[in-house]
């Protein structure tokens, strides 16, 4: 379930990046690497030609995955990437 999302883009380049929070139930995946416990994924999506996704962090509680995803959306306004819309 996603908890938050937020849209950028770069006023020169054509990509999007989508900063997401979603919410995990233990054991809801196999994936290596990656917690089986219940948490919040932090990830980074870049949309163009193709789709890049780079996770920012697995945390048990919801306050530090928000603290990474705000952490990362003023990095990124910092370098001229301005909110946009979600693409739904």
């Amino acid at each position: 379930m996603i908890v938050q999302q937020r849209a950028y883009q770069h006023p020169h380049q054509p990509s999007e990046v989508r900063l997401v929070v979603y919410e995990t139930a233990a054991a809801a995946r196999r994936v290596e690497g990656m917690p089986d416990d219940a948490g919040y994924l932090v990830t980074e999506e870049w949309r163009g030609a193709g789709k890049v996704i780079k996770t920012l962090g697995f945390f048990p509680d919801r306050t530090p995955a928000l603290d990474v995803l705000s952490a990362r959306a003023q990095e990124l306004e910092g370098q001229l990437y301005r909110p946009v819309a979600p693409a739904a």
